[in-house]
């Protein structure tokens, strides 16, 4: 563990190389009956049509079908040996030190796979699913008295939760000198900063259940009073954050009482453009026979990314029409604690329509505030508990010294 006031490095790989090569080769072999599938459905889409015209049309349909899936067949076997052989390889020939050469180097592929399909790895049982776990150092921590005791000491009785984006990590906080906000608010204030890993392809309600669950269990466990909690969000983990205020508020935890701040970084209160982008796609292709197959691929992408079409934080999500005659759901009530919002724009000035929307090149400034035209669709804050950063991006609220002076003007 590092000296005091000295910055964190972080080291350890998320998944192990055979993790990796295991979880590749699954998702190889799913890869290709997926493809088979698109092929498969153009196919028939074209097809279709003129054999329904033809005297032996319905023999053509039944020997493509035939032929499709003896291919499926072979994918499968495939697929099965190539697992078998890694089953082979783990048990007789794998190297000691296989699971520690080259730490960490596939980290961030993995964090952006979780985020892109991370529900699929998940039902899969794919050992590339990432869990939600609390790490320090970059390193999972363990929920037990003589652990947290050691390296979480809290000694003051303040905490502070980091929450990553989207495809994203704990070790992503960092800067180009390995330090990272958690160890500078330690070095100001005295207090202990954790920072969570999760799939962020999952349901943000599930991860922000989750979270509720896993702080009570800290709380409770921690030798030391912990009695001043932080929470910080960037891009998704803001979201994920107001759904773990919204689960400990229902389900009355006890921690949500020593709420101080909750701070969201470039988090998409009021949806983000991308993904309806997205949707709006997958519902072109999905109208059309020729293209239908093709819209799979895109409805593929994760229950995560397809909840920040319109910020959705929420286990019980209305359908769109029924949102917007009701209005935006608030933000947690969180006692004695202050909600922040801030936004980010790549202008150098927040004035004009431009530069709203552009915003920090991922979230617009109004959705990142929570402002609407319409007061039901906006959350109602005042506008000391809101800020926007000029000329910088989304990726730089993690690690922007602005970013951070902001951050300990609204603790302090």
């Amino acid at each position: 563990m590092p000296a005091a006031g000295t910055a964190s490095v972080f080291h350890l790989p998320i998944k192990s190389r055979l993790d990796l090569l295991r979880g590749t080769a699954q998702l190889a072999g799913e890869g290709f009956l997926g493809a088979l599938d698109v092929v498969e459905g153009v196919h028939q889409a074209v097809l279709d049509p003129f054999a329904r015209l033809l005297p032996f049309g319905q023999l053509i349909t039944r020997t493509t079908d035939f032929v499709y899936a003896r291919l499926r067949d072979v994918g499968q076997v495939a697929s099965t040996a190539a697992l078998g052989s890694l089953g082979l390889y783990e048990r007789y020939a794998l190297p000691r030190d296989f699971d520690t050469a080259d730490a960490g180097a596939s980290n961030a592929w993995v964090s952006a796979l979780n985020g892109a399909i991370g529900d699929h790895l998940q039902e899969t049982r794919n050992p590339l699913a990432l869990g939600l776990e609390f790490c320090r150092n970059g390193q999972p921590l363990a929920l037990d008295p003589a652990t947290l005791a050691r390296e979480l000491p809290c000694s003051n009785g303040r905490l502070y939760v980091l929450v990553h984006g989207l495809g994203m990590n704990d070790s992503q906080w960092q800067d180009s000198e390995g330090d990272h906000f958690g160890a500078r608010l330690e070095r100001d204030t005295g207090g202990s900063a954790l920072y969570l890993r999760y799939n962020s392809g999952l349901r943000i309600s599930a991860n922000g259940r989750e979270l509720a669950r896993r702080l009570q269990q800290l709380v409770d466990t921690h030798p030391n009073p912990i009695e001043h909690i932080v929470l910080i969000g960037h891009s998704m983990g803001g979201l994920v954050c107001r759904s773990a205020c919204s689960y400990a508020g229902r389900e009355a935890l006890g921690w949500l009482a020593a709420l101080d701040a909750a701070i969201c970084l470039g988090s998409p209160h009021l949806g983000a453009p991308l993904e309806r982008m997205g949707g709006k796609l997958s519902a072109a292709l999905e109208s059309l026979p020729y293209t239908r197959a093709l819209a799979k691929l895109t409805e593929r992408r994760s229950a995560g990314v397809k909840d920040l079409r319109h910020g959705w934080c929420s286990d019980r999500d209305r359908p769109r029409r029924e949102r917007l005659e009701s209005g935006i759901e608030p933000l947690a009530d969180i006692g004695r604690g202050r909600w922040y919002l801030a936004a980010a724009t790549l202008a150098g000035s927040t004035d004009g329509t431009r530069a709203r929307w552009i915003g920090d090149g991922l979230v617009p400034v109004p959705s990142a505030l929570g402002q609407h035209p319409d007061p039901l669709q906006s959350l109602q804050l005042p506008a000391s508990q809101r800020h926007v950063f000029r000329g910088i991006g989304h990726m730089d609220l993690l690690i922007n010294s602005l970013v951070y002076a902001k951050l300990k003007e609204w603790l302090d």
